[in-house]
């Protein structure tokens, strides 16, 4: 009996129904549009984590992703988020050489050496472009310098664009975005609400803008939000207020009809 307690345990545990999750490749990814503030139309998309349930419900990457962290499989966990990014959009980012996906890394992603060979193989494997492929970090990534300054220039050397992703609601030192190499800063959903009541925001625009770094405001929602944000020189945005994230095949039929829709 208590063996059989133990292999219960074990095969209930988070730890392993993740591990069986990422081995059974049971994530999918769905892709939230990108698009320029000034015109709508997409630019690339954010590719988004899911880990769907056998009761049918679905668990959004802040539940799955801290417990991979704590539990040694983040790695895994990125290296599957990659390949099936290209597995999912490979030909699409193939067939349109302007668009491109970001895919959020963890800061333990940045010492793993299994990812620059990784995103080598696949980027022969699709004939996809490096600036396609987008690397976005919090500010937890970039905790350690002298850990993450290395890594984040052998990539951006490979060809990838670098963001800065939910800045601002973490330990936010401006010596550390002045010592970094990277392209582009995220603006946090929470500084996009606060708008009308908050002063932070146009702070945050101003830092950016002094560094010379593009900026994607992330939970846009509302006309007000987006005229604002634009009006305040913020280029590119994502939210509800475009698309929510999407499947393979709903994202690729929503990108294709904002194309049409922007080329006439």
């Amino acid at each position: 009996a208590f063996f059989v307690l133990r292999v219960l345990r074990r095969i209930q545990s988070p730890r392993n129904r993740l591990l069986d999750a990422i081995n059974s490749r049971d994530i999918v990814i769905h892709y939230q549009p990108i698009v320029a503030l000034c015109s709508g139309k997409i630019v690339g998309a954010e590719a988004l984590a899911r880990w769907p349930q056998p009761d049918g419900s679905i668990l959004a990457p802040d539940i799955f992703v801290p417990l991979a962290e704590q539990t040694g499989l983040i790695s895994q966990l990125t290296q599957l988020v990659i390949e099936k990014v290209f597995e999912d959009m490979g030909n699409w980012l193939h067939l349109h050489e302007e668009q491109h996906i970001s895919i959020n890394l963890a800061p333990a992603d940045l010492t793993s050496g299994d990812l620059p060979p990784l995103l080598g193989q696949l980027l022969n494997k699709w004939a996809v472009h490096p600036k396609q492929i987008a690397l976005e970090l919090t500010e937890r990534g970039f905790a350690d310098p002298k850990i993450s300054a290395p890594a984040i220039a052998a990539f951006r050397r490979s060809g990838h664009s670098v963001y800065i992703d939910d800045f601002g609601t973490g330990y936010s030192s401006l010596s550390y975005l002045q010592d970094l190499d990277v392209d582009t800063l995220k603006i946090d959903k929470s500084f996009v609400d606060a708008l009308e009541y908050k002063n932070v925001t146009p702070h945050i625009i101003e830092i950016a803008k002094s560094l010379k770094l593009a900026m994607v405001a992330e939970g846009i929602e509302t006309a007000g939000q987006l005229e604002w944000l634009h009006r305040h020189g913020v280029q590119y945005g994502q939210g509800w207020y475009y698309s929510k994230a999407l499947p393979k095949a709903e994202f690729i039929f929503w990108a294709e009809n904002n194309l049409r829709l922007h080329s006439t």
